[in-house]
C-alpha cells in the first residue's frame, strides 16, 4: 500500500477551520476538533487517540495545522504549549515536516502575541528536527516561518 500525502488539522473549542488551507491543495485531510468548552486540557487528551488513524488508512502525515481559539489565559496558553510540541513530536515521528499555527485575524493582536510567542518556543526543537514552522493569522500569508535548513519543502495552503 502506498502513503498518500496527508494533513492533520487539530482545531480548539471556538476556533474555525483555516480557510487558507483547501483540501484539494493538500492531499487528503484529517480534522480533529474539540466539539465542547470544556477543559483546554481536553483536547490534549483526544488528539494522541485520534493522531494514528490517518496512518492505519495509509495516509503519510506532511504537515499538521494547529487552529487556536485565541485564548490566552494561563491554562489555554499552557495546553496549547503541550499539544502543539505532542504534535511536532508525532510529526517527526511520521516523517512529516510542516506544523502551522493559526489564529482567525478577528481575535486581535493578543492572540496572534500568543502563537508567536509559542512558535518562538517551538523554533529549536522544529530547527534540530528541520522542519518547517510557521504562524498564519486570518487568510494571510505566514506572519512567521522558519525554512528547513535543506532544500525546498511543499508548503501547506
Amino acid at each position: 500500500m502506498r502513503n498518500r500525502p496527508a494533513t492533520l488539522v487539530v482545531i480548539e473549542f471556538g476556533a474555525s477551520y483555516p480557510r487558507w488551507l483547501h483540501p484539494a491543495h493538500s492531499g487528503d485531510v484529517a480534522v480533529v476538533a474539540q466539539h465542547y468548552e470544556g477543559s483546554p486540557t481536553d483536547l490534549v487528551a483526544q488528539v494522541p487517540s485520534r493522531i494514528t488513524r490517518p496512518a492505519s488508512a495509509g495516509w503519510q502525515l506532511d504537515a499538521v495545522v494547529l487552529a487556536s481559539n485565541g485564548k490566552c489565559d494561563p491554562g489555554a496558553s499552557a495546553a496549547r504549549s503541550v499539544l502543539a510540541r505532542g504534535l511536532l513530536a508525532n510529526l517527526r515521528a511520521a516523517g512529516g515536516c510542516h506544523l502551522t499555527l493559526t489564529v482567525s485575524d478577528s481575535l486581535g493582536r493578543r492572540a496572534t502575541h500568543s502563537l508567536t510567542t509559542l512558535a518562538a518556543a517551538l523554533e529549536p526543537t522544529a530547527r534540530a528536527c528541520d522542519m518547517v514552522l510557521s504562524v498564519r493569522v486570518g487568510e494571510g500569508e505566514p506572519v512567521y516561518s522558519r525554512p528547513p535548513r535543506r532544500g525546498a519543502l511543499p508548503q501547506v495552503g
